[in-house]
């Protein structure tokens, strides 16, 4: 075991598998399951497998819109209608935890309190596709608010993950950034290079099986939430993995997994297993560089909205696989950590390539 400095999730809080109601069949999604027979036995899906994006796609986008629609009406039960519950936003820097559309209405968070709206107006600037998989999306959408007189106040722009719980697609994860119109534009430095940087480090840890510089991405204390099943479920391939556990949808109530980090201690990573299972079905894994075009979408002093991934290749420079993500980056004491995001998704996997 060697010896590292790093974070451990010291307490899990509730809800945190997403693993099916007691009773249900793992998988009864007939669409995947019709998919999965023409996939390769090593393979994952990715983006050349409609079911990746036909449904979760559209239907991303029509929750964002109807949220945002019912947001200018001022209407709080219909905001509700398109959240699933609970329901994590990230305000701020810190993670709130909705457990309930009662909650939402006796103590909704800033940026879905309509009660301190009053003489103000929002007009929507734009929807943005950003990840997607059989199951769930990650989109952008960017509004203005509005003076009655017509004076611009300010631009929010969120990130909106949506899933599909029991064949219901809603809103499970949301991040919003608002900016003082006068404020627009300006350029955080600091924040695109810390939240860059940290991907890159992160995956180079990852290429030399470098313990320190893992553990030196990860020391942000306080509150975070991730979707489940982990992309590391994917790893394995259809068969081995059981994607008709990860992509199910029937039988699942939330897939939100919330986490409290307390305290830093040593930590281990199992790079063997990594390395033996990281080829997907092509084999010959060698090393893991971060997405080169990753981007910081929406920036603050403390928090960042990024679309980010990396590629695994095999030694020779011949890409096993790109994987993408949507992510919200923040500042707690001084320390840069991921608060939430839409997980990863597979965007590319070579194991789906006919090769002669």
């Amino acid at each position: 075991r060697p010896s590292m400095v790093a974070y451990r999730r010291i307490a899990t809080i509730g809800y945190r598998s997403g693993h099916a109601s007691e009773g249900t069949p793992q998988m009864s999604d007939e669409k995947l399951q019709a998919a999965l027979q023409d996939l390769k036995a090593t393979a994952v899906f990715d983006h050349r497998h409609p079911i990746t994006y036909e449904d979760s796609i559209p239907e991303a986008v029509a929750v964002a819109t109807r949220y945002f629609a019912a947001l200018v009406r001022r209407d709080l039960d219909g905001m509700a209608t398109q959240l699933h519950f609970p329901h994590a936003a990230i305000e701020g820097s810190e993670v709130v935890l909705i457990e309930s559309a009662e909650a939402l209405k006796e103590n909704p968070p800033p940026s879905m309190d309509v009660s301190q709206l009053d003489g103000l107006f929002d007009v929507l600037d734009g929807v943005q596709t950003h990840t997607s998989d059989a199951v769930s999306a990650g989109v952008t959408l960017s509004y203005s608010r509005y003076r009655a007189d017509g004076k611009k106040m300010s631009v929010c722009d969120g990130v909106y993950v949506v899933t599909n719980n029991n064949g219901r697609w809603a809103l499970e994860v949301t991040s919003t950034i608002f900016t003082p119109a006068d404020q627009v534009g300006v350029v955080y430095e600091e924040t695109i290079a810390s939240v860059l940087k940290r991907g890159r480090d992160w995956m180079e840890g990852w290429s030399l099986n470098d313990g320190k510089l893992l553990d030196s991405t990860r020391k942000l204390l306080g509150t975070s939430v991730g979707l489940y099943p982990p992309v590391g479920r994917r790893m394995r391939g259809a068969r081995e993995g059981n994607l008709d556990y990860v992509f199910r949808s029937d039988g699942i109530d939330t897939r939100l997994r919330v986490s409290e980090t307390t305290e830093l201690t040593d930590g281990y990573y199992n790079y063997e297993w990594f390395n033996d299972n990281a080829g997907h079905g092509v084999g010959g894994y060698a090393y893991t560089l971060y997405l080169p075009d990753a981007q910081v979408l929406h920036q603050s002093n403390n928090k960042a909205h990024v679309h980010g991934g990396y590629i695994r290749y095999q030694a020779d420079g011949s890409i096993i696989s790109i994987t993408h993500s949507l992510g919200v980056h923040v500042k707690r004491n001084f320390e840069w950590g991921s608060a939430a995001g839409s997980g990863a998704v597979i965007h590319y996997d070579a194991t789906n390539d006919d090769r002669g």
